[in-house]
C-alpha cells in the first residue's frame, strides 16, 4: 500500500491541511450517507414507477413481476407486505421498469407482450419459445386482428394483413419496405387509416334501414318503368317521383299533396296502378 495512502487514513491534517482530523471525518461520513440516501430514494422512486391497470380499471402500485405460462401470462404485484397475482385477462396493461406491456391475444394463448410503438396498428416484442428476452415482433391492430412478423413469408403475409392501405402493400410487394422498415411500414399504414376515417367524417354515411332500403327500390323501379314508357306527361311525372325519392333519402316528412299528385296522375293509369300502391303501402310504414 503506497505511503500516500497511510498518511490519507492516519493523518488527515498534514495530507489535507485541514485543522481537525475529526471534523473532516465528520464531512465524508455525512456525505456518504447522502449518496446512500439518494440512491435509495431513487430505487425507491423507481420501484413505485412500476404499476398494474386491471381490467375494472384499478391502477396498483408496487414491485411488478411478470410471469409467464403456457397460454395464460400472469403478473405479480407487491406492496406494503401483499402480494397480489392476476392474469393478462385481468390486467390488461402493465408498467414494469419503465416500459409498457399490453395483454396481446397470440394463438390460443394471452400474452404480456412490450409496446414498442403504438397506433392503430401497434408493434409489440414477445418472448419467443425458451427465451427470457423479448425478440419476437408482433403487429397488432386497434380491432383485435394481429400477426407474428415472420422472415420467410414477410412480403405476402404483411401485404394480406396491410391490405386497406395499397400503397404501402404495393411498397412491401417491390420490396422498398423490408422487414428493417418496420417503423416506416407501421407510420404509412396508420397515417393511410387516419385519412380513411377523415374522410369517411367529412361525408357521413347516411344510415338506411330495412324499410327505407324497401322504400328506395320501389321508388328507383317505379322510375324506370316510367322513363320506359310513352305517356304523355311523363316528365311531369319523372319529377314528382325524383323529389319523392329525394325527401325519401334524406328522411323528411313526405307532403301529402306529393303522394296525392303521384297517385292521381300515375295511380290512374292500367300499366302502373299495382306500383304506385305498393309505393304507397311501403311509405306509410
Amino acid at each position: 500500500m503506497s505511503r500516500i495512502y497511510w498518511l490519507y487514513l492516519i493523518d488527515f491534517d498534514h495530507f489535507f491541511g485541514l485543522a481537525s482530523t475529526s471534523i473532516f471525518a465528520k464531512i465524508i461520513f455525512m456525505k456518504s450517507l447522502f449518496v446512500v440516501a439518494l440512491l435509495s430514494l431513487g430505487l425507491n422512486a423507481f420501484a413505485q414507477a412500476d404499476y398494474v391497470v386491471t381490467l375494472k380499471g384499478d391502477t396498483l402500485r408496487g414491485k411488478v413481476k411478470i410471469l409467464t405460462y403456457d397460454r395464460l401470462d400472469r403478473v405479480q404485484v407487491a406492496a406494503e407486505n401483499k402480494k397480489q397475482n392476476f392474469s393478462a385477462l385481468e390486467a390488461r396493461v402493465v408498467s414494469f421498469k419503465g416500459l409498457i406491456y399490453h395483454t396481446i391475444s397470440q394463438g390460443q394463448g394471452f400474452r404480456y407482450m412490450q409496446l414498442l410503438q403504438q397506433g392503430f396498428l401497434s408493434l409489440y416484442a414477445f418472448r419467443l419459445e425458451n427465451q427470457s428476452s423479448y425478440e419476437g415482433r408482433y403487429l397488432a391492430k386497434k380491432d383485435g386482428s394481429g400477426i407474428e412478423v415472420p422472415n420467410l413469408t414477410f412480403k405476402k403475409s404483411l401485404a394480406n394483413f396491410l391490405n386497406e392501405c395499397p400503397e404501402v402493400v404495393e411498397r412491401i410487394k417491390s420490396g422498398d419496405f423490408g422487414k428493417r422498415d418496420l417503423t416506416q411500414i407501421i407510420e404509412r399504414y396508420n397515417s393511410c387509416i387516419q385519412i380513411i376515417t377523415e374522410r369517411k367524417i367529412e361525408q357521413p354515411k347516411q344510415v338506411i334501414t330495412e324499410k327505407e332500403s324497401d322504400q328506395m327500390v320501389a321508388l328507383n323501379s317505379l322510375i324506370t318503368k316510367v322513363e320506359a314508357s310513352s305517356i304523355e306527361n311523363k316528365t311531369d311525372l319523372l319529377d314528382l317521383i325524383k323529389d319523392l325519392r329525394s325527401k325519401v333519402g334524406r328522411n323528411e316528412i313526405l307532403p301529402n299533396y306529393l303522394l296525392k299528385d303521384i297517385k292521381s296522375q300515375l295511380g290512374a293509369l292500367p300499366d302502373f296502378a299495382a306500383d304506385v300502391e305498393k309505393l304507397l303501402l311501403l311509405l306509410k310504414k
